[in-house]
């Protein structure tokens, strides 16, 4: 048997029969999902619609937050929404409870854990809003048919959350996904969550200051004060690429540096809401810079070569360009643009943090404190804990100073590279343990599927 990609027989050559489950679709795409029940498949659109508020107002409880969401999304439409259509949705408060109750293995999403029904939580992913590549619609499929295998197995339902880079916009598609065909969800709590970044002090990384990131679960993707400060700091952002970019331009004009191509080449259309933008711009300039001072040593057209090299060197700085050879050694980075990055990096001044085109943890709290039903978590730890001098000390701080929010730590992540050792991230765990916070997991997923595990 086969869910998502995942064999779930235990020898992939049997003939174990499979059972179709009962699914209810859209006609342009039946779905078939697999258990021990008998075979139904509805392609009505119609027939979704109606069976959808028959089970959502029978089937299970509906949260405020779905409640909420509701509302807001019959605001913007000037319509009436049913809250039973999303009962799905799992608040933040209903999340907090479910926490002590996932250990290590709930959130590791083996082949084996998977097919033993083990694996039960999923609380960090990303989708092609922000740096991922999944279509929310591919994603929320990919969960959903695990959540049915897991149902039929185990009772349990799979807890999924979308956790994309300082935007709600894949939270306000999935909104409309799920509450046009309920039923499709009935084994998923699907929790409405993002992440986002702030700045801060960071003597052992190299660099004055770093950036982080928070999990948000449990939002309402339609708030206006959230809505209002994503839009800031996209604002923040814009304002601070042209201001970079036309510095620049008075360095080096012979380079023709421009917002344009910056799009092109590092992506802004698809990275730009999301932090660091600083380094891709300085990264932009010092290699713009340099293809246009090598061209020039050989006499070609310095915005051919560029396009030429930069073709299959996307987001490249120039040490990367030396790796690739396609820039000489000895065509370096120049400091004139040191001066332009010190300004737009989050920096110190007067003992005050700086930081033009990302938040501060103050303006992270201000923005979420009054939003009912949340709560924070501290997102891949281990790598915020190798950039501070007293990691345990630096989070009880912001624990502190967080207004109540911050009230877990992901000390499952599934995706720490090979720098992060086991024994560091379970060291970690017991000092946030030891400060009240609860445990939780995630893939921090950016492709295209959920899952790509096969038995």
């Amino acid at each position: 048997m086969k869910v998502l990609g995942v064999n779930l027989n235990n020898n992939s050559k049997s003939n174990i029969s499979m059972k179709q489950h009962m699914v209810i679709a859209p006609p342009s795409k039946a779905e078939i999902f697999y258990s021990e029940h008998k075979a139904i498949t509805y392609s009505s659109a119609v027939l979704a619609a109606g069976l959808g508020v028959i089970y959502a107002s029978k089937g299970r409880p509906v949260s405020k937050l779905a409640k909420s969401i509701a509302s807001s999304m019959g605001k913007l439409s000037d319509t009436q929404v049913n809250p039973n259509r999303l009962s799905c949705i799992m608040s933040g408060e209903e999340l907090l409870k479910m926490l002590p109750r996932l250990k290590k293995a709930s959130y590791e999403a083996t082949a084996d854990n998977m097919k033993k029904g083990v694996y039960r939580a999923d609380l960090h992913s990303h989708s092609n809003y922000s740096d991922g590549v999944g279509l929310v619609k591919n994603l929320l499929d990919d969960a959903t048919d695990y959540a049915d295998f897991l149902y039929s197995k185990t009772k349990n339902k799979f807890i999924y959350a979308l956790t994309d880079h300082d935007t709600v916009n894949g939270l306000q598609e999935a909104m409309t996904i799920i509450s046009g065909n309920p039923v499709r969800y009935k084994n998923l709590d699907f929790v409405p969550a993002i992440e986002v970044s702030f700045a801060h002090s960071a003597p052992k990384s190299g660099n004055e200051c770093e950036v982080s990131e928070l999990l948000v679960y449990g939002i309402n993707p339609y708030s206006p004060k959230i809505n209002e400060f994503l839009g800031k700091i996209h604002q923040k952002r814009s304002n601070m690429l042209n201001n970079f970019i036309n510095e620049a331009k008075n360095i080096n004009s012979l380079a023709k540096f421009s917002v344009e191509e910056f799009s092109k080449y590092y992506e802004y259309e698809k990275y730009g809401n999301m932090m660091n933008l600083h380094w891709r711009a300085y990264h932009y300039v010092q290699t713009k810079h340099a293809v246009t001072k090598y061209a020039h040593n050989t006499h070609q057209d310095p915005e051919a070569l560029y396009r030429q090299i930069m073709e299959d060197s996307k987001g490249a700085s120039v040490g990367m360009l030396h790796d690739k050879g396609k820039l000489p050694m000895d065509i370096g980075e120049s400091e004139d643009f040191q001066a332009i990055f010190k300004k737009y990096a989050p920096h110190f001044e007067n003992g005050k943090l700086i930081a033009p085109s990302e938040n501060t943890f103050e303006e992270v709290i201000e923005a979420f404190k009054d939003e009912k039903g949340i709560f924070m978590a501290f997102a891949h730890p281990a790598y915020f804990a190798e950039r501070v001098e007293n990691p345990k000390e630096t989070l009880k701080y912001f624990i502190e100073n967080s207004k109540g929010l911050i009230k877990a730590s992901e000390s499952f992540h599934q995706a720490y590279d090979t720098r992060i050792k086991p024994d560091v991230a379970e060291s970690l765990q017991k000092q946030t343990e030891k400060l009240g916070l609860l445990n939780l997991g995630g893939q921090d997923n950016h492709k295209g599927k959920l899952f790509e595990i096969t038995i």
